[in-house]
C-alpha cells in the first residue's frame, strides 16, 4: 500500500507526461480526422442528391419529349376520329365505314411504331398458348396446343403481353 500511495503522491515522471501529451495529441489527430470525415460525407450526401435530382429530371425531361412524339404522331387520327364522330353523333351526317377504317389504320400504325405489337388476326386458326390466348368464354377449358381461333385479337408491348387475344375452340 505504501508503494502505491507513493505512487500516487509523487510527481510524475517525464515519461509519464510526455505518453499523456502522446495520448492526447493522438487523440485531437483523431477527432480532426473524424469531422473531416463527417464533412465529406455530408458533402458526398449532398452531390449525390443532386445528382439524383439530376438524373430524375432528365428521366421526366426525355419521357415528356417521348410523350410528346407520340402524341405529335397520333393527333391527326385522334382529331379526325373526333371530328366524325361528331358529325354523327351531333350533326346526324352518316359517315362512310371506309373513312373511319382508314383513320383507325393510321392510328394503329402509329401505335405500332411506337412499340405496339397486335397478337395474331382476327379468324386466324392458331395453337393455343395459355401466355398468348385467353378463352372467349370463362367457362371453356382449353388445353396447351389445342386448336383455336382468334376472334379478338391480343396486344403487347416491348415484348409484355398487355391484353391476351380472345380465342375460341375450332
Amino acid at each position: 500500500m505504501f508503494h502505491w500511495l507513493k505512487q500516487l503522491f509523487s510527481p510524475r515522471t517525464p515519461f509519464d507526461s510526455e505518453r499523456v501529451l502522446a495520448l492526447e495529441s493522438e487523440q485531437q489527430k483523431l477527432a480532426l480526422e473524424l469531422r473531416e470525415s463527417q464533412q465529406k460525407i455530408a458533402t458526398l450526401k449532398e452531390q449525390l442528391e443532386r445528382q439524383k435530382n439530376n438524373q430524375e429530371r432528365l428521366i421526366k425531361n426525355a419521357l415528356d419529349a417521348e410523350r410528346e412524339i407520340f402524341f405529335t404522331d397520333t393527333a391527326s387520327a385522334v382529331t379526325q376520329l373526333l371530328t366524325q364522330a361528331y358529325l354523327v353523333e351531333e350533326e346526324g351526317k352518316p359517315v362512310q365505314s371506309k373513312d373511319i377504317l382508314t383513320v383507325a389504320k393510321r392510328l394503329i400504325a402509329t401505335l405500332k411504331d411506337s412499340g405496339l405489337t397486335i397478337l395474331g388476326k382476327v379468324g386466324e386458326r392458331v395453337t393455343f398458348d395459355p401466355n398468348y390466348h385467353q378463352p372467349l368464354r370463362s367457362n371453356v377449358t382449353i388445353n396447351a396446343s389445342q386448336g383455336v381461333v382468334i376472334k379478338i385479337v391480343g396486344v403487347s408491348f416491348q415484348g409484355k403481353v398487355i391484353r391476351k387475344a380472345m380465342v375460341q375452340v375450332s
